[in-house]
């Protein structure tokens, strides 16, 4: 396995493997670790080896997960962008939801012309971030008091994040230009397997997430006459 040409998928197994005999984690993590130090932090094939590791034991063991997704971070972070961006969400997806008083928990998905979107992006304003669909009735409904809200305060510092649970990426851009929905929309077209949707324990929608700038939670699941008095609140004096 070695000088394998399938060296990750080998170490991969292997991880898998440990998780289903039986042991317990501590002894897991003993025979993980020692696969780390022979391979040894100055081998080439130490990053695949890490990588490796953390991704078998990802479906059977979310605490050794942890640790070696951690590890991979600490160690290799930079090198690769797309792969950064997963191993966070996948992080995330193992924290219970943020909650009201809590840093909302970043992340980043496609917008329609496939850019990539972070929610620290719009860090400075307060967000409103938007669960919908172009095949949810209520959301649709609630839409057009959305749109109000937006055009009264995006002036003061307001911004919306859409993030749809959509699949059909025509009905999705068909649904933003019939509704009117002007500010920033990203999905990575998923539907109920959205991963920010996970991220936040959506399980239904519309399901909005209202975030001051500083990034902490203000508010849940806001919709109408309650959204549009909680913004009269943070915006009164602006």
């Amino acid at each position: 396995y070695y000088y394998s040409a399938f060296f990750y998928e080998a170490i991969k197994g292997y991880a898998t493997n440990m998780t289903r005999i039986g042991l317990q984690d501590k002894e897991i993590n003993k025979y993980l670790d020692s696969v780390l130090t022979k391979v040894g932090v100055t081998n080439p094939h130490y990053r695949s080896a890490v990588l490796g590791i953390a991704f078998g034991v990802a479906s059977t063991n979310k605490v050794l997960f942890k640790k070696y997704a951690t590890h991979y971070m600490e160690k290799f972070k930079g090198e690769n962008a797309v792969l950064d961006n997963f191993i966070n969400q996948q992080l995330a997806l193992m924290h219970d939801p943020a909650g009201i008083g809590e840093i909302a928990t970043d992340f980043s998905a496609p917008t329609p012309d496939g850019k990539m979107l972070s929610l620290k992006d719009l860090r400075g304003k307060v967000v409103l971030v938007d669960f919908w669909a172009s095949w949810c009735g209520p959301c649709r409904r609630e839409n057009p008091n959305v749109v109000k809200v937006y055009e009264k305060y995006k002036d003061k510092g307001f911004e919306i994040l859409g993030i749809s649970l959509d699949k059909d990426k025509g009905r999705w851009l068909g649904a933003i230009e019939k509704d009117g929905l002007t500010w920033p929309q990203v999905s990575d077209l998923k539907g109920w397997s959205n991963v920010v949707g996970k991220m936040y324990g959506v399980s239904s929608i519309p399901h909005t997430v209202l975030i001051d700038e500083e990034g902490n939670i203000l508010a849940l699941k806001l919709r109408g006459p309650a959204l549009e008095k909680k913004l009269e609140e943070i915006f009164a004096d602006k």
